[in-house]
């Protein structure tokens, strides 16, 4: 058995040279993530980070309870048609 056979080691280094994937992969790590968000994903947030009214919410919560709360079909239809346009 000849452990000091050359051929085999330059056989390797050959596949090395031609292999270019691994430097397109190291090339690609180095790449940095991005991330950008929308104007209506700001917008959202936005409104996301208004205060609740407390009172607005208590009232609302009440009527539910009791089945007095009535929802005016207009209002949720032009609210809707604000949101699409």
């Amino acid at each position: 058995m000849k452990i000091n056979d050359i051929k085999h080691l330059q056989g390797l280094q050959k596949y090395q040279q031609i292999n270019p994937k691994d430097n397109q992969l190291k090339q690609k790590a180095s790449k940095k993530d991005e991330l950008s968000i929308s104007d209506e994903a700001k917008a959202l947030l936005e409104q996301a980070n208004e205060p609740i009214r407390a009172d607005k919410v208590a009232e609302l919560q009440s009527q539910i309870e009791s089945g007095t709360y009535t929802i005016d079909e207009r209002k949720v239809a032009e609210k809707m048609l604000k949101w699409f346009k």
